[in-house]
């Protein structure tokens, strides 16, 4: 079957969830659709085939259970994946066309990408007045699961070296955001940071331990789970910069944190947690 056999077929599949039926017939689609009416009764017939819609009374056909089911699956993704193109400034004629595409093809994969950043411009025009917020303020305005953001870990004083921890070496990129009922947990996976011997050549292997998180004027430790550190979105401040297509929601918390590679030892001085959405 051709693409734009499919998606006039997705199309009418989305009339019939969201249009009254009298909408719903093969004159009715052929005149929103702007399609001819034989091309209209083969996409019905083929939809029937398929068990998605019932035509057993030719007046007024239905969708059936699978109809339905298939119906509101595609409905949020071609609902969510509109949003996104819309955002991302491309202009609405394209964007409808684009998202039926984009619904009916993108693999689930793909679309969970284009969900989670759907639910990040979303909290960011629902926060677009805000100046300043704490991470579980911006959480309230995400669905539950989980999202990936990119970090860096800040000195809290700049020397000649530059102003980079190297404590974004002790751990994976990007890091996790994970929200459920409003409330959210960063996640940071540690990963082996290794430096060689300078007496014997050899090479040291060490990982962080002991983060800890300032709340409240407080360093708190961080919840441990194998190599994962966790600590509450609460503790970290957000800014809110730009508008539009370029706003930006800034991120920082102080941390605290070890590593010893043999002899060399990360100085525990505070550090800037910080994370870009």
């Amino acid at each position: 079957m051709t693409e734009s056999a499919d998606i006039l077929r997705l199309r009418i599949l989305l009339c019939f969830q969201n249009e009254a039926p009298s909408v719903c017939t093969v004159t009715g689609l052929s005149k929103m659709l702007g399609e001819g009416k034989q091309k209209i009764s083969r996409a019905l017939i083929s939809l029937e085939k398929e068990g998605l819609i019932d035509r057993s009374d030719n007046r007024r056909p239905v969708l059936t259970d699978a109809g339905k089911e298939k119906a509101a699956y595609y409905e949020e993704r071609t609902d969510t994946i509109l949003n996104h193109l819309l955002y991302e400034g491309l202009d609405i004629d394209n964007a409808e066309h684009d998202a039926f595409a984009w619904a009916l093809f993108s693999s689930e994969a793909g679309f969970e990408m284009i969900k989670n950043s759907e639910q990040r411009y979303r909290a960011k025009y629902s926060l677009r007045r805000r100046t300043s917020f704490n991470g579980d303020e911006m959480c309230g305005y995400l669905k539950d699961g989980e999202y990936r953001f990119p970090f860096l870990i800040y000195r809290e004083h700049m020397n000649e070296g530059g102003n980079l921890s190297m404590a974004n070496e002790g751990f994976e990129h990007p890091c996790s955001l994970v929200v459920k009922n409003g409330k959210g947990v960063i996640r940071l996976k540690a990963v082996d940071v290794s430096f060689k011997s300078l007496a014997t050549g050899r090479e040291m292997i060490g990982k962080v331990r002991d983060l800890r998180y300032m709340a409240n004027g407080e360093f708190h430790p961080a919840h441990e789970e194998g190599e994962w550190l966790s600590f509450p979105a609460e503790a970290v401040s957000f800014l809110n910069m730009g508008t539009g297509i370029g706003q930006i929601l800034h991120g920082s918390v102080c941390i605290r944190m070890r590593c010893s590679v043999g002899t060399k030892h990360m100085p525990e001085s505070t550090a800037v947690f910080t994370i870009i959405v």
